[in-house]
């Protein structure tokens, strides 16, 4: 790298030597700033310029045909979606117009059942009745033994309600 720079060097001295001021001029044209300042703004100004013709030129072209297709895609989609909603109502109104048939059948059937439920309520009744007698004639057995048991170890209040005493035999087992 030093052999280089002597060789420019020695190109000026020859026309310099008959002044002999060529130490002078030298030191003013060994300005590295002035060169070094040339060679940077030439390489800034040629890399701006294509990065600006490139950017513009593809952004615009893309966009503006890609925006185009995708807007008649969507006018395609709401026009099945209106069909496909329209068909789900239809159905809706056809399971509509069975129950209707149904509540009219049944109304006429009312007037005829008038008659018969009043033979059927006593019916009901008796049976539901007889159910209950079988639940506490069971419940009875339970709770008499435990009166016994009651009289012999206390005396209270003679008359009380079953579920009273149901209660007293409660509460005097967990006082045991």
């Amino acid at each position: 790298m030093i052999a280089y720079g002597f060789q420019g060097k020695t190109k000026k001295t020859k026309k310099t030597k008959k002044t002999k001021k060529t130490k002078k001029t030298k030191k003013t044209k060994k300005t590295k700033k002035t060169k070094n300042t040339k060679k940077t703004k030439k390489k800034k100004k040629k890399t701006k310029k294509k990065k600006k013709k490139t950017k513009k030129k593809k952004k615009k072209k893309k966009k503006k045909k890609t925006k185009k297709k995708k807007k008649k895609k969507k006018k395609k989609k709401k026009k099945k979606k209106k069909k496909t909603k329209k068909k789900k109502k239809k159905k809706k109104k056809k399971k509509k117009k069975k129950k209707k048939k149904k509540t009219t059948t049944t109304t006429k059937k009312k007037k005829t059942k008038k008659k018969k439920t009043k033979k059927k309520k006593t019916t009901k009744k008796k049976k539901k009745k007889k159910k209950k007698k079988k639940k506490k004639k069971t419940k009875k057995k339970k709770k008499k033994k435990k009166n016994k048991k009651l009289k012999k170890t206390f005396i209270r209040t003679p008359i009380l309600s079953r579920r009273k005493l149901n209660k007293h035999t409660l509460k005097i087992k967990k006082g045991r």
